[in-house]
C-alpha cells in the first residue's frame, strides 16, 4: 500500500474523527438523561463513526496511482472557505433562514449549477424544511428576524 493524497487525507479525517469521537464521549448529559435512547451525546457519536466508517474505507480503498498535487482546484477550496467563514459571520444577524438560502445559492452558482430552477429548488424547500424540522417539531429556537417580521416563528 503506497502513500497518496487520497490516503493522506483519509487518513488525517480518520484522526479528525476520532478526536471528534473522543469530544463527544465529553458532552456534558443530564443524570436523567443519561440512559434516554436520545441525548445530548447521540448525533455527534453517530457523525463520528460514520466518518471514522468512511475514513477507512477512503483509506483501504483508494487506488495504489500517483496523483498530482496540483490538478486539485485549489482556488475553489479557499473560496468554498471563505464562503463558510462569511456563513458563520451572517448567520446571527440576518438569521439562519436568509444566509443559509444565500450560502447554498453562491456555492451551487459557484460550483457551476447555472439552472435557476435548480438552484431555487435545491435551496429553498431544503432550508425551509430544515427549519421546520428544527423549530417545529424538535423546538430548536434558531433566532431568525426575517421568519419573526412574517410572523412565520415567535
Amino acid at each position: 500500500m503506497s502513500i497518496n493524497y487520497t490516503r493522506m487525507s483519509a487518513l488525517i479525517f480518520l484522526l479528525l474523527f476520532m478526536m471528534y469521537s473522543y469530544f463527544a464521549g465529553e458532552i456534558q448529559v443530564f443524570s436523567f438523561d443519561e440512559n434516554a435512547d436520545f441525548n445530548a451525546r447521540t448525533f455527534p457519536k453517530l457523525i463520528s463513526y460514520l466518518g471514522i466508517a468512511v475514513s477507512l474505507l477512503a483509506l483501504v480503498l483508494s487506488s495504489n496511482e500517483k496523483e498530482e498535487f496540483g490538478h486539485y482546484e485549489w482556488l475553489k477550496v479557499l473560496v468554498l472557505f471563505a464562503l463558510v467563514f462569511s456563513y458563520g459571520m451572517f448567520i446571527k444577524s440576518i438569521g439562519f433562514f436568509i444566509s443559509t438560502n444565500l450560502f447554498l445559492l453562491v456555492s451551487y452558482y459557484y460550483l457551476g449549477v447555472r439552472n435557476y430552477k435548480v438552484l431555487l429548488f435545491s435551496s429553498i424547500p431544503v432550508v425551509a424544511a430544515l427549519q421546520f424540522m428544527l423549530h417545529g417539531l424538535l423546538d430548536v429556537y434558531i433566532r431568525d428576524p426575517f421568519l419573526q417580521l412574517l410572523g412565520v416563528i415567535s
